[in-house]
């Protein structure tokens, strides 16, 4: 009767935590894929304008009016932009498992990665110091122009 009412009670515990578990499994990778490719279509569309503009913007972020996005896109996450120093610097806020995608999505390139201390970590370890408006944490790409 005891093993009846444990393997019932184990039983029910499974229940519980089988379902939710495999949900949020296969609901995270696809969100960060997305994630990854909205903060590649925004970091592209900043780069082509700086590249047809170098010295348009110093100091200031691009605005998103005058980037050219695909119709209809929409930001995920609160990217922004900052030519500074000779470099243009695009960043954002990222939750767990998003930069891992958004650096295999640009192949692990050196010049992506997350501030970390000051610094861009990336696949390759520690880079080259980010400046102190990038907030820790979030996830970074240098472009020079």
């Amino acid at each position: 009767m005891k093993t009846l009412a444990a393997l019932f009670t184990l039983l029910g515990v499974l229940a519980m935590v089988t379902p939710e578990t495999l949900i949020n499994t296969h609901m995270n990778e696809p969100q960060a894929r997305a994630v990854a490719v909205n903060f590649g279509v925004y970091r592209n569309a900043v780069n082509e304008f700086a590249i047809a503009r170098p010295n348009a913007f110093t100091g200031i972020p691009i605005p998103l009016s005058l980037l050219d996005l695909p119709s209809g896109w929409k930001s995920m996450r609160a990217w922004t932009n900052r030519p500074d120093g000779g470099n243009l610097y695009v960043w954002g806020p990222i939750k767990e498992g998003e930069a891992a995608e958004i650096m295999t999505l640009f192949m692990n390139s050196y010049a992506v990665g997350i501030k970390r201390n000051g610094s861009l970590v990336n696949a390759h370890g520690i880079g080259i110091a980010l400046p102190a408006f990038i907030p820790n944490g979030n996830i970074v790409s240098v472009i020079i122009p």
